[in-house]
């Protein structure tokens, strides 16, 4: 949970039972009702913080929790109002979450500024929607990272068995600063029994930057391969407008870096608007460092941006374009690395075809790499039908708000499912986009 959910939750318990100060209103009656509240608030903050449920799902199973304990719930008057408010919620919800692929191409259509697609089918461009403009990568930088990793495995520079310390690793890692996904890979690499003396393989590090995102562990590999390598690698393989990449993790420590006393938010945005991006990668190299040394200890800190600084985060992100992308993409898929780097990397990337045994029985195989802000929703995938027919598929949406967010990320599956699989969906995309 992010600082807001926490001082909402810490609210509605101090509110609760602040009205017991007074003798007067410590009547049974009123005791159990607060009981009831408490015990809900302290049950949605151990569902979310120790089991990883969704904060919203959370809150919400808890309202309704609330709702049925509460015996004044069980008159006709309470449950006619709240049988319209399901009705009410009901339909909602059915607005938001029935399979729409079709808004998420209304979007595209209706944000040209702030959204790219590129699919090309068995080598050639297909369609190609404002995909030579160049937007923050989010996560799906990732990808190239792993391409650098590949290679460098490749060339004996590293090794996969080499193993990585979880001190070192944590050193990077910011709680609550990526959804949880670090934790989440710390917690298959238990269960799977594959952290030994507090050690993982370098490879496994690679693979929790590509299967759960953790952005610990991309930066630590950006600094064990090399800022200049992996921008060199992209050079080499002729990805033309790729920005140059720097850490993460480190950039959210920016803006109380660069904070003074006598400034408020809106003065500080500014201040970090005009910095020249050079001179923030610069700074946020420095801090990396600062975190690997321990100078700054991320076990002291937590994320707690603001929204507004968020934004500036995000939109600071290593971009590119999704024409970069899809040659990235088309370059894995078509084997054009040395042998031993085209097996690590579809090994790293494909891991679609692992965790969804459905995809086996339409694809020969899927690689794919996600990416998501407060305000991103990218993807970037390629494709291989059971037909031989090849695809490479690359979505970037940025400036999202939080139901454009929602929306979208509910029915995205289901429109590149149907890109991938629908000609005649693929024809109506083509179409609709170029009007």
């Amino acid at each position: 949970m992010n600082s807001w959910a926490w001082i909402g939750l810490s609210s509605i318990i101090f509110f609760t039972l602040l009205p017991f100060v007074n003798k007067k209103n410590r009547t049974k009656a009123e005791m159990q009702k607060a009981i009831v509240t408490v015990g809900t608030v302290i049950g949605i903050i151990i569902a979310v913080s120790f089991f990883h449920v969704n904060y919203i799902a959370a809150l919400l199973f808890g309202l309704l929790a609330v709702i049925l304990l509460d015996r004044k719930t069980y008159t006709k008057k309470r449950l006619s109002i709240y049988g319209l408010m399901v009705l009410a919620v009901g339909i909602a919800a059915f607005a938001v979450f029935r399979d729409n692929p079709d808004y998420v191409l209304k979007h595209l259509k209706e944000n040209p500024q702030s959204s790219s697609l590129f699919v090309a089918e068995n080598g050639m461009p297909f369609i190609a929607y404002h995909s030579d403009v160049v937007r923050p990568l989010a996560s799906t930088v990732k990808i190239l990272i792993a391409v650098e990793y590949a290679m460098q495995v490749d060339a004996n520079t590293i090794q996969k068995n080499d193993t990585v310390s979880l001190e070192e690793l944590n050193r990077f890692y910011l709680k609550n600063s990526d959804g949880g996904a670090h934790e989440a890979w710390l917690n298959i690499m238990k269960s799977d029994g594959k952290i030994k003396n507090n050690e993982v393989s370098l490879h496994d590090v690679a693979k929790g930057m590509i299967t759960y995102s953790s952005n610990a562990n991309t930066d630590f590999l950006i600094g064990k391969l090399g800022i200049n390598s992996i921008n060199e690698r992209a050079k080499a393989l002729g990805i033309e407008k790729h920005e140059e990449v720097y850490p993460i993790v480190s950039a959210l420590f920016i803006p109380e870096h660069v904070q003074q006393e006598d400034i408020d938010e809106k003065e500080l945005i500014k201040i970090l608007e005009r910095m020249p991006i050079d001179e923030y990668r610069s700074l946020s190299t420095m801090l990396s460092q600062h975190m690997k040394t321990g100078m700054i200890k991320t076990t002291d800190a937590t994320f707690n941006l603001s929204p507004a600084l968020q934004k500036v985060w995000s939109d600071r992100l290593i971009g590119a374009s999704a024409n970069d992308y899809g040659k990235l993409l088309a370059i894995i898929s078509n084997d054009e690395l040395p042998n031993v780097a085209a097996e690590t990397i579809r090994d790293l990337l494909e891991w679609p075809m692992q965790l969804n045994q459905d995809n086996q029985k339409h694809f020969a195989y899927i690689g794919a790499k996600g990416g998501s802000t407060m305000f991103i929703l990218n993807n970037a995938m390629y494709a291989q039908n059971l037909n031989g027919d090849q695809y490479e598929l690359v979505l970037l949406m940025d400036d999202l708000n939080i139901m454009e967010q929602l929306l979208i990320s509910n029915n995205r599956h289901s429109f590149e499912s149907k890109l991938l699989n629908s000609k005649d969906y693929r024809m109506k995309v083509l179409n609709e986009l170029a009007e």
